[in-house]
């Protein structure tokens, strides 16, 4: 069966003043402000226009992040962080473990590449979906482009399909002449995507927001597809060409329902949650758009719901330690039994490291995702970015590309510098726990997953590759969480503690 637009119903916050992440223009009581929070709830129609029905926002400036946790790094900060000549972080020695042993001769550089190309690879994506027998689909696109299918919301119909932060051209870029490119490329053309119901977008950075890609989803699935978006950004998606009822602006914990054109029980509850980013696309225009988390509540006509979440792009805690996070034992590889991280077997109840468990940082962690988790559950599912974004990268690469590590002067940066707006490895494992340790009986019958993105996909240096997939494995090691890559990987496994995935691009995963 063909999928068919989907109805949907916005509910609005109902705040007598501005939140905290709010930077408004006339904060009077005169403002509009208070005529613009109604809480009315917008029912969508198909050729219905609610662009009157949209709460005025006219009166927000701009948007930050209002806790504690965000720090910009002083200048000694951001200096102590920096460091030069060739990475030696043990991570990077421990993911290479695990590449054939035949990748061992020659020079390092082309060592790494070959083993980054061994444990990294491009798979043609399976959209088939069985939504009577699984209860998520699960594909990686490549960064943070993540396609999620789920039981249809009508009986015999089609399954569900949301996609989150679709990024198809080959920089990340104002042009696709200069600036990040993709080392590795899309697994699929955005042709071959089976149709798309919902679009979900964190915020309007280059590498998560792509003007082609927009234009040509809303081309190949006009008839069907719905774009929802934090505050302040319909007005790009409209100058790309898509229709002003098809696109719905939220604030932070407002809520868009999706259901069935037909009567039914079953919904896609969609909630945008807060992160701890930023947004700007050229300059002057830095946090003028809402960035965000998605978190999606699928309700079965019968049975218990299922919560997926997406933290699109976002920091956990600063550190300004420049030897942060805890590192395995330089020696620590697959061919050493007694210090070794096997790739499915963590070891952390017997080999967690007396650094795990630090004194008191001197930034907080961002409170955000334990409130999200307590406001709407811990959800079942967890699509959590690993890795900085691009551009640091980028600029490197004009040195590293052509320089050994020795004589390379553009420096590297400790993962914890970035941390308040990117989460390293370290952090995303963090994250995981705190969303699902205290879940209720009903989740704790379903093992949590996570899947990691934002990763893997414009780097220039394939060092980053293996060095990301080394700090995932050690960290899911030492704070008690099964490290897999793959869904074979996952059906195997039993226990019922947590689990993060790696995949390669185009990979699936069905739960």
């Amino acid at each position: 069966m063909a999928s068919s637009l989907l109805s949907i119903v916005v509910t609005r916050n109902q705040n007598e003043k501005p939140p905290e992440h709010h930077v408004v223009t006339r904060p009077s009581v005169f403002s509009p402000w208070a005529s613009t929070s109604t809480g009315e709830k917008i029912v969508g129609k198909r050729s219905r226009s609610r662009e009157k029905s949209q709460p005025e926002n006219d009166s927000i400036a701009s948007f930050k992040n209002p806790w504690p946790s965000f720090h910009k790094p002083t200048r000694r900060e951001l200096w102590d962080s920096l460091a030069f000549g060739a990475d030696e972080d043990p991570c990077i020695e421990l993911a290479a473990s695990h590449a054939p042993e035949a990748l061992t001769d020659g020079p390092r550089k082309e060592n790494r590449d070959k083993q980054a190309a061994q444990l990294l690879q491009i798979e043609k994506p399976d959209f088939s979906f069985d939504g009577d027998k699984y209860r998520s689909k699960s594909t990686w696109l490549g960064h943070a482009s993540m396609l999620l299918q789920l039981p249809s919301l009508e009986t015999g119909g089609s399954p569900l399909r949301v996609l989150f932060d679709p990024v198809f051209s080959m920089r990340c870029s104002p042009s696709q002449i200069v600036g990040p490119i993709r080392s590795y490329l899309p697994p699929c053309k955005l042709e071959d995507l089976p149709p798309i119901d919902v679009v979900l977008i964190s915020h309007n950075h280059y590498d998560h927001l792509d003007c082609e890609t927009i234009k040509d989803l809303w081309k190949l699935h006009s008839s069907n597809i719905r774009f929802i978006v934090p505050l302040k950004n319909k007005k790009w998606f409209t100058e790309c060409g898509v229709p002003v009822d098809r696109i719905e602006e939220l604030d932070w914990w407002e809520s868009a329902s999706i259901t069935a054109a037909e009567p039914s029980d079953a919904q896609l509850h969609i909630t945008c949650t807060p992160a701890q980013h930023g947004s700007g696309r050229e300059s002057g225009d830095a946090n003028a758009t809402l960035w965000s988390s998605w978190y999606l509540e699928h309700r079965a006509g019968h049975g218990k719901s299922y919560r997926v979440f997406f933290a699109g792009d976002t920091g956990y805690q600063f550190h300004s330690d420049p030897s942060w996070p805890p590192r395995p034992p330089s020696t620590a590889t697959k061919t050493d039994p007694e210090q070794s991280v096997a790739p499915n077997h963590p070891k952390s109840r017997r080999t967690r490291s007396k650094d795990a468990n630090q004194l008191p940082p001197k930034y907080p962690p961002c409170p955000a995702f334990a409130e999200i988790a307590t406001r709407l559950g811990p959800p079942h599912l967890l699509y959590l970015p690993l890795a900085l974004g691009a551009t640091w990268a980028y600029l490197k690469s004009f040195f590293s590309n052509y320089l050994p590590d020795s004589l390379d002067p553009f420096p590297r940066h400790s993962p914890g510098i970035a941390g308040a707006i990117h989460m390293p490895p370290w952090d995303a494992v963090r994250v995981l726990r705190e969303m699902t340790d205290n879940a209720a009986a009903d989740l704790k019958s379903d093992r949590p997953v996570a899947i990691g993105m934002h990763w893997g996909t414009f780097v220039t240096d394939q060092t980053e590759v293996l060095k990301t997939l080394g700090q995932l494995e050690w960290a899911c090691d030492q704070q008690d969480v099964d490290f897999l890559r793959s869904r074979e990987e996952l059906q195997e496994k039993d226990e019922q503690h947590a689990c993060f995935l790696a995949l390669n691009h185009g990979q699936s995963v069905t739960i």
